[in-house]
């Protein structure tokens, strides 16, 4: 991983296009091709570019380009304050606790709750861009990819599961793979997106999944 701080300007192009002026930035280039910018306060980054992306350099000039999708990343180096490169190794997965958990063991005893006919194959599948929450296959013999909210669904809850759609992808046995957010409700940016993405959108029914459920103490 490289870890670049530097004083630049940033062009994206893609969705949109924006202009971020001139600044002092961290910006994050992850072995898998994912790029994040971050800005001196703050938790989340103000441009990210998921993997895997092409990355071309040339004297004051970084471009980062998706082409899975056709955007475009460019930023322009005015000063470089510190750039390092590091090797990381992290094989740990994400454990879910308390409700999350009860959550996906009750959708993996019910998974008709997502869709009549879907079969789970796998739960919690491991990945080089995160874990899908289920691996299924519907009535058809159609992989399947679930990634589960147990709140309202926003846009980056779309763009978590087409990254491991595409990801997965690469496989061929997942070819042609179906890309789903379950959650008891969704944002409208979340709705809007799905359409675009090719991403199905299936309200949660929480009353008939916790029906005739008493709490699980191992689960807490």
């Amino acid at each position: 991983m490289r870890v670049l701080v530097a004083r630049c300007s940033i062009g994206y192009s893609g969705r949109l296009t924006t202009r971020l002026a001139s600044g002092d930035r961290i910006v994050i280039f992850k072995d898998d091709g994912s790029v994040c910018v971050h800005g001196p306060k703050g938790f989340k980054p103000i441009n990210y570019m998921s993997g895997p992306t092409v990355l071309e350099e040339t004297a004051g000039l970084i471009t980062i380009r998706r082409p899975a999708t056709g955007e475009t990343l460019m930023i322009e180096i005015e000063e470089v304050i510190a750039d390092s490169t590091h090797a990381l190794e992290d094989n740990a997965s994400l454990e879910r606790e308390g409700r999350e958990l009860e959550l996906h063991a009750l959708l993996e005893r019910s998974p008709d709750l997502i869709e009549e006919g879907l079969e789970v194959l796998e739960r919690e599948h491991i990945t080089d861009v995160g874990p899908v929450d289920f691996i299924c296959k519907d009535t058809e013999g159609r992989i399947v990819l679930v990634e589960v909210k147990r709140v309202k669904a926003v846009a980056a809850a779309v763009e978590q599961v087409v990254r491991y759609r595409e990801h997965v992808e690469k496989d061929a046995t997942f070819a042609g793979a179906r890309a789903i957010v379950l959650a008891p409700e969704f944002a409208p940016q979340a709705r809007n997106l799905a359409e675009r993405r090719n991403v199905e959108c299936v309200t949660l029914d929480v009353a008939a999944l916790y029906a005739g459920t008493e709490p699980d103490p191992q689960l807490f």
